[in-house]
């Protein structure tokens, strides 16, 4: 630049380093503070400039790294992590789900293949079901059709006691080559599919263990060989022997995508309360729960599943609900909106879920109305809910009675000896004079000889009803009672705080319209074994979980309504047995599917009252974790290789 064309103020050259350093010499204090105020703001500046042009220039993402440690209700006693036991637990389906991969799974409802790479159908009766190339065991071997054919003959082998079984039933498996399996099923089924989430075992290990050993070999607890994106790395137990933690490790013969996280811990509690003591304690990083949770310092993900709660009326057993109407009035009585006001759900009137389907049901007919059920009540004779079956009726014998008689008189009779005041007969109210009836007779007339024998010089009974006899009869024995029909209902129940809190509420709307309700609890293991499964209650509440694919046969169809079965309230229907075996042979149509729903709740097999969502908390460290519809809550794990701790930026 000239000299001429430089402005005033511009310095002829720039200033020396000596310059510099006497600059403070000639600054004044407060030209001093200036001047380093607005060099901090320059540094400051430039820092969050370059900053921001990193960041806007840059992305973050995911790297491998990190543990994530998971919150399980329910402590086993012993591990069975083996997918042809998978329905023991939830704590062992949350495993199970992480370390074995399907032939197919459910993935935002819809069915996607895993294992399989494909599968064609032509009609519904036979299956063929290609696997994937390149797909490994964790200890390295080669997963195969003959693993996929061992899984099944083991399943549908009574001896393993799996409890796939029955929906087995009827499949024979074959190998058409290495990487090929036929499925021929007896007849066409349009729900097949739902069965190729079937998670194959390796049968180079389980080959040689006897079906005794197989449910105790340690193949299932602490030398698992697996098939999904972790394998097992750990197991420790407490001193009581229960397990405590199962940690896993990236399985680095996984078919799929690897896993960002290196490591999954699985922590074991017994109760809710020590859950939430260890989220406190910084303990866990996630955990999931049914409904509703108050934890607001993680991040809450909900997961859409197929499960509902009802109360289920026993209708094959002889109680006050095998009566339709008293069904239907304590479906009335109940206020679903209540009981669902501290419940993350949707109350619902039927037990096919059709919007989760994509179908919308009908509306629901029993809408709470108190009112309408103590009518109903009324109408069938109850008041202050109490029903009056037989007037009370004096004693009294007429007839002289003797051996070989029969009637009405001698029921009288027969009731009176075996009644508190006299309890001479141990027999039954057959009607008829027998001689158990007259050795009865015999020993009252003994017992009071003043009154029956003295007066005619008998000193032994003669076991004949005379005068006498009568008079005496008809002093001391009671008149016959009224017979009363009460409202009365048993309720067995979980012996869990969620499931009180509910039962308590039912309880409480009932009885405004006079139905009396005893609440039973018991725990989880005892209600399945003592209660469901031999039929012994008269109504329960029971959470019933559906699948990916809407099958109603194993709930709802007649041949089910002994145990094993599902069918729990003993629900029988010609015309809804048609339906359901037109869905399963065909698929069926939506209107197959109302008219279906139609027919059960018609009939009010129960209460149907709530779909709860599972909300699931992680902490908000752990990304890539997507909310969705799945079919069982351990299926929130589906896509856990997409989970991640750890990042980077790059350009």
């Amino acid at each position: 630049m000239k000299n001429r064309d430089r402005h005033p103020l511009w310095p002829k050259k720039w200033p020396s380093r000596k310059n510099w350093k006497r600059l403070p010499e000639v600054l004044s204090i407060r030209e001093k503070f200036i001047f380093a105020l607005l060099f901090v703001v320059f540094i400051i500046s430039t820092f969050f400039l370059l900053h921001s042009f990193y960041i806007e220039n840059t992305t973050a993402i995911p790297v491998k790294g990190g543990t994530y440690k998971e919150g399980i209700m329910g402590s086993p006693q012993w591990l069975v992590l083996n997918p042809i036991y998978v329905s023991r637990s939830d704590a062992e389906r949350d495993a199970i789900e992480i370390l074995f991969s399907g032939l197919m799974s459910y993935k935002e409802g819809k069915l996607s293949p895993e294992l399989a790479k494909e599968y064609q159908t032509e009609d519904q009766r036979v299956y063929d079901v290609r696997l994937k190339d390149d797909i490994f065991w964790s200890d390295g071997e080669r997963i195969t059709a003959e693993d996929v054919i061992f899984t099944v003959e083991t399943i549908q082998n009574p001896s393993f006691k799996s409890s796939l079984q029955e929906q087995w039933d009827g499949v024979r498996a074959e190998k058409l080559s290495q990487t090929e399996v036929r499925f021929t099923l007896d007849s066409p089924s349009s729900i097949f599919l739902q069965n190729l989430t079937l998670k194959p075992i390796p049968k180079h290990i389980w080959e040689n263990i006897s079906a005794n050993d197989f449910l105790f070999s340690s193949y299932n607890s602490t030398n698992i060989v697996s098939s999904g994106p972790y394998k097992q790395k750990d197991t420790t137990e407490s001193s009581s022997g229960k397990v405590d933690r199962i940690t896993l490790e990236r399985n680095d013969k996984y078919y799929g995508k690897e896993p960002y996280i290196d490591n999954i811990e699985l922590i074991f509690f017994d109760d809710r309360d020590e859950l939430v003591t260890a989220k406190k304690d910084g303990k866990i990083d996630g955990f999931a729960v049914s409904g509703r949770g108050e934890d607001h310092s993680f991040s809450r993900h909900v997961f859409t599943i197929p499960r509902y709660f009802a109360v289920l009326f026993n209708m094959q057993k002889d109680s006050i609900l095998k009566e339709k109407s008293v069904r239907q009035a304590l479906n009335y009585a109940t206020d679903k909106e209540e009981i669902i006001k501290n419940i993350n759900g949707e109350k619902i009137h039927s037990p096919l879920l059709l919007d989760l389907y994509k179908m919308k049901g009908k509306d629901n007919p029993y809408p709470y109305d108190p009112q309408k059920a103590k009518e109903i009540l009324k109408e069938e004779g109850f008041e202050d809910g109490k029903k009056l079956l037989k007037e009370a009726v004096p004693f009294k014998i007429e007839e002289d009675l003797s051996e070989g008689d029969q009637g009405e008189e001698v029921r009288a009779l027969q009731r009176c000896l075996m009644s508190p005041e006299v309890d001479i007969y141990q027999g039954e109210v057959t009607g008829f004079f027998d001689e158990e009836t007259k050795d009865a007779v015999i020993q009252f007339q003994e017992t009071h000889s003043e009154d029956i024998l003295d007066p005619w010089g008998f000193e032994s009974g003669i076991g004949r009803v005379a005068r006498t006899t009568k008079e005496k009869l008809m002093e001391v024995c009671p008149d016959a009672s009224e017979e009363v029909l009460t409202l009365k209902v048993k309720l067995h129940i979980v012996d869990e705080q969620s499931m009180i809190n509910v039962a308590e509420k039912i309880k409480e709307q009932w009885a405004k319209i006079g139905v009396e309700v005893d609440i039973i609890k018991k725990d989880l293991h005892s209600l399945n074994n003592n209660v469901v499964r031999p039929r012994e209650y008269e109504s329960v509440l029971f959470g019933i979980a559906l699948t990916g694919t809407q099958n109603p046969f194993p709930l709802w169809h007649s041949s089910k309504i002994e145990s094993p079965g599902l069918n729990l309230s003993g629900y029988k229907s010609e015309t809804a047995d048609s339906l359901i075996e037109e869905i399963i042979t065909s698929g069926g149509e939506e209107e197959t599917f109302l008219e279906l729903e139609e027919e059960i709740v018609r009939e009010a097999p129960g209460v149907f009252l709530y779909r709860p969502d599972l909300s699931y908390y992680i902490s908000s460290k752990i990304k890539g974790v997507e909310g969705s519809f799945v079919a069982d809550s351990s299926e929130r794990f589906h896509d856990i290789e997409n989970w991640y701790i750890d990042t980077k930026r790059r350009f």
